[in-house]
């Protein structure tokens, strides 16, 4: 996997930290460990912590031959293999227990800290949606609100003030009318446009979150594909020490299985931030179903006991006419403008990732050690009866 380059991961294997040992096989061998954070941490530099794998992994040092850079990637690789799942979560107490979903994001935390950073995106990108989400709602109730005062003052002030400038009671009144439909207008008009802002920046976070995950996925297939290769490469040069050579085989074969994994964990960490994105978005559909005819009502009934002016008549009409305006913006607030779904399923553009499925990892493995049993038996053929 590619990484920015530090001053720490560019220093000699000499003298570089030696790699910690491999994870304990259970998690009852660390019950004072750390609960991993809710939202991944970016690494702030080259190191990890002290009881973690001291640094990044370079694409260099993935198929490197000596000691030290195989047993830190062989580290990371026993995070995932060497640990069994939490049944009891060390972190969890007494009280009401996580949702599942805290509870995957943070085993995924712990076995595969390398891919922090794209999943620190990922959450981030979730919380974006979430926080624009709430954004949009308050907007589209807060027009609705100024709406709705608007037409109440125009009812109640609107004839006065028209016939003020124009010292005519009837102009004042039209005047009235049209002013109401033109706040109906402008209404909408600034809500299509907030609503046109609030796709295209949702449409934009989809985009830069799909080119992240497309080039670390690319950068993944190209090291499983590369360390599939490695297997049949890098035998001619252990043709004379087979315990060599059977050892950078296990360690290739793990490489690969480990590298599927962490495709199929990504691919499970977005599944579960988009989840999460899908119910805040059912709930607040609920919360708009709920919010918009309580403004609407409590407009209604202030606006209701409002004590006419000496024009009575006019003002009652004009109040009727306020209430259907009102009535009209509270039910387009509520079926218009909603958060597109869509929208980010077109901009993730899922179809440009390389997926777990793609890799064939099962198929991979098993054709590799196919092609050496098949060698294996074809060599002890050539030399049975010599």
């Amino acid at each position: 996997m590619a990484q920015e380059e530090t001053p720490q991961a560019n220093t000699d294997a000499a003298t570089t930290p030696a790699a910690p040992v491999a994870p304990p096989p259970g998690a009852a061998d660390l019950p004072d460990r750390e609960a991993p954070p809710a939202r991944p941490e970016r690494p702030a530099s080259g190191l990890r912590g002290p009881d973690g794998i001291l640094r990044p992994i370079q694409d260099s040092e993935y198929f490197a031959l000596d000691d030290a850079s195989e047993a830190m990637v062989s580290a990371h690789i026993d995070e995932y293999f060497n640990q069994p799942l939490d049944i009891f979560p060390f972190w969890e107490t007494g009280r009401k227990p996580d949702r599942f979903h805290v509870l995957f994001a943070r085993q995924i935390e712990e076995r595969f800290p390398i891919d922090r950073d794209l999943r620190a995106n990922i959450h981030d990108y979730g919380r974006r949606v979430f926080r624009a989400l709430m954004v949009h709602i308050g907007v589209k109730r807060l027009n609705q609100g100024l709406a709705l005062i608007a037409f109440a003052l125009l009812a109640t002030l609107g004839p006065t003030w028209f016939a003020t400038w124009t010292n005519s009671d009837p102009m004042g009144l039209g005047l009235a009318v049209v002013a109401m439909l033109l706040v109906s207008g402008l209404w909408f008009g600034i809500q299509a446009i907030l609503f046109v802002q609030y796709r295209f920046r949702l449409e934009n976070d989809s985009y830069e979150l799909s080119r992240e995950i497309v080039q670390r996925t690319r950068e993944l297939q190209n090291l499983f594909t590369s360390a599939r290769a490695m297997a049949d490469q890098a035998e001619t040069q252990y043709q004379m020490d087979g315990k060599g050579w059977g050892k950078r085989a296990l360690y290739l074969t793990r490489l690969t299985m480990w590298i599927g994994a962490r495709m199929e964990y990504l691919e499970k960490y977005v599944q579960m931030e988009l989840w999460r994105v899908r119910r805040e978005r059912y709930w607040s559909i609920w919360l708009a179903r709920f919010l918009t005819p309580l403004v609407f009502l409590i407009w209604l009934a202030l606006f209701a006991i409002e004590a006419p002016p000496a024009n009575e008549l006019a003002f009652r009409g004009l109040q009727a006419l306020a209430v259907v305006l009102g009535l009209i913006v509270s039910w387009l607030s509520y079926v218009r403008w909603r958060t597109p779904t869509e929208a980010i399923q077109d901009k993730l553009g899922v179809e440009g990732w390389v997926r777990y499925a793609s890799l064939d990892v099962d198929n991979a493995v098993a054709d590799q050690v196919r092609r050496d049993k098949e060698r294996l038996v074809e060599y002890r053929a050539l030399t049975r009866g010599r």
